[in-house]
This record gives C-alpha cells, sequence and structure tokens, in this order.
C-alpha cells in the first residue's frame, strides 16, 4: 500500500478537512500574504475600475513602443549601422513587463535555452513567481513557481527579474503603483456599485416602512416582501402603490444628487494617475494641440523614460544581455513628441542666433567672445551640439562715425532736407541695433547640424 503523506486536519463547526501538509503550507502563504483589511487588490482593481485599466495600460503601452536599440557591448555609441538582431521582438515582453510592475511591483521573464532557436523568452505570471533564496547581499539565488499544489524552483540565472522600491523590502517585490492608488480606486468602484444598486432599486433611496399600530406576526415579512417586489427595478419605478394598515414610507437614505459623486469621482481619479506618476490633464479634455502635446511629453519626462532607466534597461542590460556580450539602448530622440519639443528648441535658437545674436556682433554691440559664449549657453540648453571649435561670425565692418559738428540736423519735414548731412546721434545709435521684425516671426531656417535631430515617422534619421 502506497504511504500516505503527512496530513493537517482543520475542525470547526463540527466538520473536519484534511490535506496535506504542502496544501496547508500554500493555505499559510496565501494568508500571509493577504493585507488582511479587506482591501481589493490591484489586479481586481484592473479589472474592474476604468482609471486603474486606462493607466496600467496607458505606461504599458508607452514603455511597448519605445524604440530601441541593441549593440555590442564594445561599441560604446549608439549607432544604428552597427546595431545587430536579436532575433527576439522585445515589444510584447515589455509591455507584459511594465504591467505587472504596475500592478504587482515585481516581473519574471524565464529564459527558456534551446537549440533552434537558441533562446526563448517565456513571461511568467508574478503572482505565481516569489523569491525562495537570497545571499547576504540580497541578490536573489533561486525563485520558486506556485501553481495550485504544483512548485517548481528556477535558478537565478533562469529568471530575468524584475522589481520596484519598497523602503521595507530589498529582495522581493516593491511597491507597485496600482497598490499606491488603490485606497481611491477602490472608493470609485464603490461609488460604482452603489449608483448601480441605486438604479437597479428603480432610483429609490433606502426606504422605512412605519405604522403607529401593531403588525400581526408574519405580517412583517410579508409587507416587506411585497414592498420590494413592487418598487425594485428599473421596470417597476412608475408603478403605483397602495399602502395598507397606516403604513407611512420615510426616506432614509442619501439623495444621489447630496453626495457630489461627480467632484468625488474626479477627486479620485487625479489621485490614481497621481499614484501612477501620470500627469491628470492627460484624463481631461485639452483642446489645444500644443497642450496635448507639452502633456504628452510630461509624462515621457516624469513617467516613462524613468521607468525604463531606472528599472527596466539596467535589468535587461545585467540579466538578459550581457551573458551574450550585447546591451539594450532606449532611443529617446526618435519618440515623435521629443522630437517635436527639440526642434522647436532649435528654431527658437536658430531665431535668438542668427537674428539677434549675430546681427549684434556685426554691429559692434557685442565681442566675439561674448558671442561664442552665449551661442554656446543657446546650444546647451537646447540640447544641441556644441559650438564648433573654428566657428567664427561673419567678419565685421566697423561703424563710420562722424565727428559731431555741434549743428542741428534740419527737420525731415523741411523741403530743403539735405539727403546728405549727417545723421542725428539718435539715428546713429539706432543704426547700431537689430532691426525689429514687427509682431511677426521671422522664418529662420535651422543650421545643417541640427538636421540629426529630425528623425522621420519610419524612425530613420534624415540629416
Amino acid at each position: 500500500m502506497r504511504r500516505q503523506p503527512f496530513k493537517a486536519a482543520i475542525v470547526g463547526g463540527g466538520l473536519q478537512k484534511t490535506m496535506t501538509l504542502s496544501e496547508w503550507d500554500i493555505i499559510l502563504d496565501r494568508l500571509a500574504d493577504g493585507n488582511g483589511d479587506g482591501d481589493i487588490s490591484p489586479q481586481e482593481l484592473y479589472k474592474v475600475v476604468a482609471w486603474v485599466f486606462w493607466c496600467v495600460n496607458r505606461r504599458a503601452n508607452a514603455v511597448a513602443g519605445m524604440p530601441y536599440l541593441i549593440m555590442p557591448m564594445e561599441v560604446e555609441d549608439d549607432d544604428e549601422d552597427q546595431a545587430v538582431e536579436f532575433g527576439i521582438d522585445l515589444h510584447k515582453l515589455l509591455w507584459s513587463v511594465e504591467a505587472w510592475l504596475s500592478l504587482k511591483g515585481a516581473a519574471y521573464i524565464l529564459k527558456v535555452q534551446q537549440r533552434n532557436p537558441p533562446l526563448r523568452l517565456v513571461m511568467l505570471n508574478a503572482n505565481t513567481m516569489s523569491v525562495r533564496d537570497w545571499d547576504e547581499y540580497g541578490d536573489p539565488l533561486s525563485f520558486e513557481q506556485r501553481i495550485g499544489t504544483r512548485r517548481r524552483i528556477f535558478q537565478a540565472d533562469e529568471i530575468v527579474y524584475f522589481r520596484t522600491f519598497d523602503p521595507e523590502e530589498d529582495v522581493r517585490e516593491g511597491i507597485p503603483p496600482g497598490h499606491v492608488g488603490r485606497k481611491p480606486a477602490a472608493l470609485i468602484d464603490a461609488i460604482n456599485e452603489y449608483g448601480g444598486a441605486f438604479f437597479r432599486n428603480g432610483a429609490i433611496p433606502a426606504v422605512l416602512l412605519t405604522t403607529d399600530g401593531a403588525i400581526p406576526p408574519g405580517e412583517k415579512e410579508r409587507v416587506e416582501g411585497v414592498w420590494n417586489k413592487l418598487m425594485r427595478g428599473v421596470r417597476q419605478q412608475f408603478q403605483t402603490v397602495v399602502l395598507e394598515r397606516g403604513l407611512t414610507p420615510t426616506v432614509i437614505g442619501q439623495p444621489n444628487s447630496d453626495l457630489a459623486m461627480p467632484e468625488m469621482d474626479e477627486s479620485k481619479r487625479d489621485q490614481i494617475l497621481a499614484a501612477h506618476l501620470l500627469p491628470p490633464g492627460l484624463a481631461k479634455s485639452v483642446t489645444s494641440r500644443a497642450e496635448r502635446d507639452a502633456l504628452k511629453a510630461e509624462a515621457y519626462e516624469e513617467c516613462y523614460i524613468p521607468e525604463c532607466e531606472t528599472w527596466i534597461e539596467p535589468t535587461l542590460n545585467d540579466q538578459l544581455f550581457s551573458e551574450r556580450n550585447l546591451r539594450l539602448s532606449f532611443q529617446y530622440k526618435q519618440i515623435e513628441v521629443l522630437q517635436k519639443q527639440e526642434l522647436e528648441k532649435a528654431e527658437a535658437s536658430a531665431f535668438f542666433v542668427s537674428g539677434m545674436m549675430l546681427p549684434a556682433y556685426k554691429e559692434n554691440l557685442v565681442s566675439l567672445e561674448e558671442t561664442r559664449a552665449v551661442i554656446d549657453a543657446v546650444l546647451l540648453a537646447s540640447a544641441l551640439p556644441p559650438l564648433d571649435e573654428n566657428f567664427e561670425p561673419e567678419e565685421r565692418t566697423p561703424p563710420q562715425l562722424l565727428p559731431f559738428t555741434g549743428q542741428e540736423p534740419p527737420d525731415e519735414d523741411d523741403e530743403g532736407t539735405d539727403e546728405n548731412a549727417p545723421p542725428t546721434a539718435e539715428e546713429r545709435i539706432e543704426s547700431r541695433l537689430p532691426k525689429a521684425t514687427g509682431s511677426e516671426r521671422p522664418k529662420v531656417a535651422a543650421p545643417p547640424r541640427w538636421g540629426q535631430y529630425r528623425i522621420g515617422q519610419n524612425n530613420s534619421s534624415q540629416s
């Protein structure tokens, strides 16, 4: 007879349930993992709260759409001509990694070594994974996957392990944005449930039926049943009800109009977006295209790019690509909204340099050193290449200053105005200043070296 594993028994309410110690261990782990306060998990909120779904998908879509190059380790600069073909499309994996980081604070990719193709990357469900063992420095040594009663052990070199920051934990999963926005999301879920129940009840708040007389035994349940049958549901909302035995309905629920539902929903929505580091303006109707582009650029600069630089790119390079003498590099400058922002900076810089600084130099208002210093500062602020060391403005012609005669020039309105008369002091000063261009901004073409930042739709540079 086959030996039975050790059993554990739970006895309560006159019933007895036997299970293996392995099953009991899983139950204890689930109890320990629970927060104990009855709060709904970020994964459950993702399925029922639209704003959580929106935030997680927006972050995942942005990370998955991030352009990247895979370069040999010995190549320091990102040169598209020297990039290598990895053989695996990472965009879908990047989407899942970011989604799990947003909901769970950790993500796990299994590296399956095989012959043809030589490598396969499998995304594992983060709810089933955990760090099993780690060394004294906090580096994982092994991982464990639990699916029901089934367990699998993976060594550290088999898993690409991503995690976010947690002030109380250095090894296991970190704190996800979904956890930070859990309470406002749960309130929105409760608002939705309340609103649904309110309208399912015929848009009638809770009602208390009162009477001065005594109700015979059994009548209370009968009256309550009849009332609910007549008044519950949208189809019954226009029914006429006749109350007997002196019953008086009294509203004890709070009307929806007194709860400020839209304001509450908007406040909690902004908290959810803040938890996911997304600008609240993204969720509002913005009519200006410039404002929309500014919000998108802010989301990249404050959320998506730091997420890739801090948690995703270093992890992939350390645990996946370095083993193959490769490195992954995200190409942020190819992102359309950031390209547009940089081009606007370049055009503004071109206008300032060619429309103001160079004319001022030609008019002897600033020195060569001052001109070079200002242009270098402008290029630095615009994130453009530094000024060429051999750069010199066009040869300037010193102004011809005529000697002062002490005589007042004739009035321009006089018929005897001499065109050859020497200019006044005011005219001499005005002639040395840049000419006003009016209210219209002059169209100034960017210098050729700025052309490398203009990327087309096919992500190829246009010089």
